[in-house]
């Protein structure tokens, strides 16, 4: 059983040890070396994360905190893993579900779990393997569509292309708080139900005449439990607006 009951004190333990390791940065170092090193860090954060979930995943499937007297993980890990959200477990744990830990590496977790999400929304195949090819329709600013491999997009760029197939058009927009807050809903849903599991649930979220209705799809009756789990999570507050 995984230990993680001192992960906050490990955590800041390791930190420390790492400040007292790393020297200044040399005058004069190279902007191309600097570029280096920083995606060697983002690799290298990739991977943790890939890893985080590979372990979330594990405590699951084997109930292991249910053994432990827990109701269950989500008990667990708010108890002992304060410092780290649910979200972002089940994010993790959705990614390494699907995805190797190179592609994770390659990509970025989050622009994965993205995909997965864009992946249920638009209904299109995605390579486990090679997901980079995979065609994302992304709009501009003017609402011009592009289509582009997925491993051209950006985060923002994802984030853009699954509100255009989240919020079909209407006659009066929803209002920018609207649409954020139905992301979080929509996501939360789809990390409840990862792909690569034989359930295929969809989370549309529709304007008519300006109000953000939301449709909820493919729902096992056995797992209903699940999306009243996310309906009723806590959700992050939304950032202000820009």
């Amino acid at each position: 059983m995984f230990s993680l009951l001192k992960f906050k004190e490990g955590a800041q333990a390791v930190s420390e040890n790492a400040v007292v390791r790393r020297t200044a940065i040399p005058e004069g170092t190279p902007l191309e070396q600097l570029r280096a090193e920083l995606l060697e860090l983002m690799g290298q954060e990739n991977l943790n994360h890939h890893r985080m979930g590979e372990i979330y995943n594990h405590i699951v499937a084997k109930k292991l905190a249910e053994k432990a007297g827990f109701k269950d993980a989500r008990a667990y890990f708010s108890q002992h893993l304060v410092d780290l959200s649910q979200s972002s477990l089940t994010m993790y744990g959705a990614v390494a579900a699907e995805f190797s830990e190179p592609v994770a590496r390659r990509f970025g977790v989050t622009c994965l779990n993205l995909l997965l999400v864009y992946k249920g929304a638009a209904d299109v195949e995605v390579d486990r393997d090679e997901p980079g090819p995979t065609v994302i329709e992304v709009p501009d600013d003017k609402g011009q569509v592009t289509a582009k491999p997925f491993a051209q997009c950006s985060v923002e760029e994802m984030r853009r292309a699954l509100r255009r197939k989240r919020m079909p058009a209407s006659s009066k927009p929803l209002p920018p708080e609207a649409v954020a807050r139905a992301e979080q809903c929509s996501e939360a849903v789809a990390l409840r139900f990862p792909q690569g599991k034989g359930t295929r649930v969809k989370a549309v979220v529709r304007n008519e005449k300006g109000k953000a209705v939301m449709d909820f799809k493919g729902i096992p009756l056995d797992q209903l439990n699940l999306l009243a789990e996310a309906l009723t999570a806590a959700l992050p507050p939304l950032p202000p607006a820009s």
